[in-house]
């Protein structure tokens, strides 16, 4: 009997110590499960960040190769916009620049066709052959609609750029030319006709700014190329002081306006008359009341930087624009004068 108790005994112990065995076999299966799920997700975590910074990497070595590209074309594009060339020559090397600084499918110059409100292709770049001076585009339909509109360069990915589309009416993305920019550019006497870029394979709102500088440039080498035909500068040029003419200080204002929008810069305008100057003219005559305007403006001339422009606005009242000036400066110009 007690042989019996004592095997029974025996083997309720042995159970109890294979049951715990198993127990523990159990919680270590367990255990090295979890550590196995939780090396796994860890692993997947480190190849995710690895394929993360290989994203980051390769974005900025393409942020990098952009930089440097831009760095050694705009040099040439400002040197080549900047030369002395007749007016009609600037439409085809803008093109040209804005094509490949932009690496563009297509690039075009759009002017307004003779006696019409619509636009034609002056000077193109990846654009059908038989567009040149024939097709005709909507002035307001389109991203070229509403760069005109606005008057300032234009995105595709700008809210509302080409709403309103209407099928009567001709634009080129109905001709199947789907525009990344439409840009403005400004003669003398206003807009002279739009730069249209399609095909940009950056991103385009890192690139606007860029549009925008061409654009100026374009305006400049346009306008300077203008007023450099001497046949033209009355217009332009008041005959009694030489100063800019209202019209020509107006249309200058409105550039700088819109530059300074475009690149966060400040500009000032100051605006003077001679004081008595009608008792001169009542006393000593219109003739020495000219020799006055024109030694004051002579003296405003000699103060004023070549970057800044002088105009007559009329009589004995004259204007002064400032380009990229700070307050202090402003006031100092105007006490010297």
């Amino acid at each position: 009997m007690s042989h019996t108790v004592a095997l029974l005994l025996l083997l309720s112990l042995a159970m109890l110590s294979a049951i715990a065995l198993l127990m523990a076999v159990e919680r270590f299966l367990r255990f090295r499960k979890g550590s196995n799920g939780a090396e796994q997700k860890q692993n997947r975590m480190k190849r995710q960040q690895q394929v993360a910074l290989l994203d980051e990497l390769n974005s900025l070595r393409k942020e990098l190769s952009r930089k440097r590209d831009i760095a050694d074309r705009m040099p040439v594009i400002a040197k080549n916009l900047t030369e002395k060339h007749p007016e009609n020559c600037f439409p085809a090397i803008s093109v040209r620049s804005v094509k490949e600084f932009f690496h563009a499918a297509q690039a075009g110059f759009f002017t307004p066709m003779p006696n019409s409100s619509e636009y034609t292709l002056e000077v193109g770049a990846g654009f059908p052959a038989e567009w040149q001076g024939k097709i005709r585009i909507s002035a307001d339909e389109g991203l070229l609609g509403t760069a005109l509109q606005r008057k300032a360069v234009v995105s595709r990915v700008d809210p509302l750029s080409i709403s309103g589309l209407r099928s009567a009416s001709r634009s080129l993305e109905q001709l199947g030319v789907s525009p990344d920019f439409a840009a403005p550019v400004f003669g003398i006497s206003g807009i002279h006709g739009v730069l249209v870029v399609a095909g940009c394979p950056f991103p385009l709102e890192e690139e606007r700014k860029y549009v925008s500088m061409l654009a100026d440039l374009f305006s400049l080498a346009l306008q300077k190329a203008h007023l450099a035909d001497a046949s033209k500068t009355s217009a332009w040029k008041d005959d009694l002081t030489g100063l800019s003419t209202r019209l020509h200080f107006l249309q200058r204002l409105e550039t700088e306006i819109r530059r300074t929008e475009n690149y966060q810069l400040s500009f000032s305008l100051f605006m003077f008359d001679i004081d008595k100057f009608k008792d001169i003219n009542d006393t000593y005559g219109h003739a020495a009341g000219d020799i006055v305007i024109k030694k004051v403006a002579e003296i405003a001339k000699l103060n004023t930087r070549s970057a800044d422009l002088v105009g007559r606005f009329g009589g004995d009242e004259f204007l002064v624009l400032i380009t990229s000036s700070r307050q202090e400066q402003s006031f100092n110009y105007a006490e010297n004068i």
